[in-house]
């Protein structure tokens, strides 16, 4: 059992299709405390951030969400397909079910990093109630050129022969052991200026041992692709709608789209503040202390 597991309680949400499963605070919304929504990023869990989102853990009430096929959840059969706004709208649903029964009085924060701070974003179109606050970890916002070329990508059934798409395809999704999964990690890649603890929150909560003994990924490669292929429709419009008090935190090292596309939505709409953070696309994995002051800086609630 990890350290997240010995204070969250797991939940599940059955939309009739898959079942979603993620991780909570005991009696989430009625402790009175405000509660902070996080939604992850793509090929990650919730869990995975654990050693940052662990330091909210008692001063507010957590409620992890969860994408299609990871984490715990299950996904779809790979012959369908879900797109940028059927994950999202699995996830709002989720989050709208378990809401229901939180104290109306508590604020609810929206926290969320890279493809879940855009599923975040896009719930602006069907949400019953807005959160009352938005902090955005480096959001993979698409400029809307981009936009277009992958609308352009999938109307002649190219977007799946992308670089980084089949390069996701490629990925290699099983190890003999965890330590063998610990070393093909460890200083290498996305997981290089990682810390210890937050690469073994990673290998324990988005890698799991099979029924063969092997570790494999739980999100595996091809829906890794899939969503790299895809695209957020009526992303520009939600940024509009983002409400006072919303933060976006990009990083120093992020993707090169990212840092143009953010500055245009700080000019799109006045409510937007952005604050550069020094670091990689995965910051809070970095240095897990310093992300959490900052963004305890940024909460109003």
């Amino acid at each position: 059992m990890s350290l997240a597991q010995e204070s969250l309680i797991p939940w599940e949400h059955d939309d009739g299709t898959l079942i979603l499963r993620g991780w909570m605070s005991p009696d989430c919304g009625n402790n009175h405390r405000p509660i902070i929504y996080f939604l992850h990023g793509t090929g990650l869990s919730s869990l995975t951030y654990w050693p940052f989102l662990e330091l909210f853990h008692g001063e507010y009430d957590l409620f992890l969400g969860s994408i299609e096929g990871h984490g715990d959840s299950d996904h779809i059969p790979r012959d369908q397909y879900s797109d940028w706004q059927a994950l999202m709208m699995r996830a709002l649903n989720c989050f709208e079910a378990f809401s229901q029964r939180w104290d109306p009085k508590q604020p609810v924060i929206a926290l969320a990093h890279s493809f879940g701070a855009i599923a975040t974003t896009l719930m602006l179109h069907h949400q019953r109630r807005l959160f009352d606050q938005y902090i955005l970890l480096d959001p993979v916002i698409y400029p809307k050129s981009m936009i277009a070329m992958m609308r352009f990508l999938h109307l002649i059934g190219m977007a799946g022969h992308l670089p980084h798409v089949k390069q996701a395809k490629k990925r290699r999704h099983s190890w003999p052991s965890r330590e063998d999964a610990h070393k093909s990690f460890y200083g290498r890649g996305i997981f290089k200026s990682w810390t210890e603890a937050s690469l073994n929150s990673y290998i324990d909560d988005a890698i799991t041992p099979s029924d063969q003994g092997e570790w494999q990924l739980r999100c595996p490669p091809w829906l890794e692709a899939r969503i790299f292929s895809g695209y957020p429709k009526r992303l520009w419009p939600a940024i509009a709608k983002l409400p006072e008090y919303t933060h976006i935190l990009h990083s120093t090292r992020t993707y090169s789209f990212v840092p143009p596309a953010v500055r245009r939505a700080e000019k799109a709409n006045p409510h937007i503040k952005l604050t550069e953070v020094e670091g990689g696309h995965c910051f809070m994995q970095e240095a897990p202390q310093a992300s959490y002051t900052l963004v305890k800086g940024l909460l109003r609630l």
